[in-house]
C-alpha cells in the first residue's frame, strides 16, 4: 500500500478463480432405485395368470436378453442403472425358474410303486425303440400320453407283458401299463381325450391314477382355459375315496399359476429330495427350460428316486419316480 500524504492508494486486488467440477453422469439415486427394485413386482403380479403366464413361459430367454441389453446400454450411455436393471431381471428370472424346481425332502413310501411316465410323440420316427426305454428299469406302473397308433399300443402292450406288466387300459392316445390289475373307471366330468382316470389295484397300497394330457396354452388353448382346467382337475381329485396320482405331459410350465395351484393341493413327487428338471427338449423350446411333464400325489403320500429318462425319438423326457403311502 502506498501512502501520499493522508491519501492511501490500495494497489490492484489479485482474482480467486474458481474451479467447478462437472456432476458425475448416472449420479442420480432415484432412476437406479427404481431400475434396481422394478422387476422385483414380478412376485407381486405372477398370479394374475393369462398373459402373464406367457412371460412366465419365457423367462430363461428375458433374463439373458436383459442382461446383454442391459451391459450394451450403459456402456454406450456411460450410466450406471441400464447395467444395474439388466443384472436385476436376470437374478429375478433366475430366481422365478429354480425355485419351483428346488428339492423338497419327502420321506420314502411304504410301501411303494415304481411309475414311468413319457410322452411319445405322435410323429415319432423311431417308435419302435420306445417300448424298450419306458420298460427298462423294471417299472411297476408304465403311462404313456400321445400315442401314435394301435400298432404301437400292441407292440408295447406285447413288450411289457413279456416283463411282467400284464394289465393294461387304453384311451385312444392315452394308454397304462401294470403288474397290478388295472381297471378304467369314469371319466367323472373331465375331458376323456385329455384325461383317463384308472383303478390301481397295489397290494397295500390301491389308487386311482388320472392319466393326463392337457392342451397347450401355446397353441391349442389359452393359459386362462388351462387354470380352468386345472380347477376341473383338482375338484375331482378331491371328490376321489382312494389315495390319488396324477400323471402325464400337463403342457404346465413350473412357473405358470396353475402349476402353483397343483403344486399348494397336491405334492410335486419330481422334487422328492432332488431338483425337478427340463422335461421338453424339442429343438430351441429347450432353451426356455419347461418342465412340463409331472407326477403328483397326494398329501398323504410321498416319493422317492425321481428322475428323468430318455424316450427315444419323441420331444420330451419321461420321467421316473417310486410313490406310496408315508410311513
Amino acid at each position: 500500500m502506498t501512502s501520499i500524504g493522508s491519501t492511501h492508494v490500495r494497489g490492484p486486488s489479485k482474482a480467486r478463480l474458481r474451479i467447478v467440477e462437472p456432476a458425475p453422469r448416472g449420479g442420480r439415486p432415484l432412476p437406479i432405485v427404481i431400475a434396481v427394485a422394478l422387476p422385483w413386482l414380478w412376485f407381486g403380479v405372477r398370479d394374475v395368470g393369462g398373459p402373464v403366464d406367457t412371460v412366465a413361459v419365457g423367462l430363461p430367454l428375458i433374463g439373458v436378453a436383459a442382461v446383454v441389453v442391459g451391459a450394451i446400454v450403459g456402456l454406450a450411455t456411460r450410466r450406471a442403472w441400464p447395467v444395474l436393471a439388466g443384472t436385476s431381471i436376470l437374478v429375478v428370472c433366475s430366481i422365478a425358474v429354480i425355485s419351483p424346481r428346488l428339492p423338497r425332502a419327502i420321506a420314502a413310501p411304504d410301501p411303494g410303486a415304481s411309475l414311468v411316465v413319457a410322452n411319445v410323440w405322435d410323429d415319432n420316427p423311431t417308435e419302435a425303440a420306445v417300448p424298450g426305454s419306458l420298460l427298462a428299469g423294471d417299472p411297476d406302473v408304465v403311462v404313456a400320453v400321445e400315442m401314435s397308433n394301435d400298432e404301437f399300443y400292441e407292440a408295447m402292450t406285447a413288450q411289457a407283458s413279456a416283463s411282467g406288466l400284464t394289465s393294461t387300459v387304453d384311451d385312444g392316445e392315452l394308454g397304462a401299463w401294470s403288474r397290478f390289475p388295472l381297471r378304467e373307471l369314469g371319466d367323472v366330468g373331465l375331458p376323456p381325450a385329455r384325461v383317463m382316470r384308472v383303478g390301481v389295484d397295489a397290494p397295500g397300497m390301491p389308487f386311482v391314477l388320472y392319466v393326463v394330457h392337457s392342451l397347450n396354452p401355446l397353441r391349442d388353448t389359452s393359459f386362462a382355459d388351462q387354470r380352468l382346467f386345472t380347477d376341473e382337475l383338482l375338484a375331482a381329485v378331491e371328490q376321489e375315496g382312494r389315495p390319488v396320482v396324477v400323471a402325464g405331459d400337463f403342457n404346465m410350465s413350473d412357473r405358470v399359476v396353475s402349476y402353483r395351484a397343483m403344486d399348494a393341493a397336491l405334492t410335486d413327487a419330481m422334487r422328492a429330495d432332488t431338483a425337478g428338471r427340463t422335461t421338453y427338449v424339442g429343438g430351441w423350446w429347450t432353451t426356455l427350460l419347461l418342465r412340463i411333464d409331472h407326477v403328483f400325489v397326494e398329501p398323504a403320500w410321498c416319493a422317492q428316486d425321481p428322475g428323468t429318462i430318455t424316450v427315444p425319438g419323441s420331444d420330451h423326457r419321461g420321467v421316473r419316480v417310486t410313490v406310496g403311502p408315508c410311513p
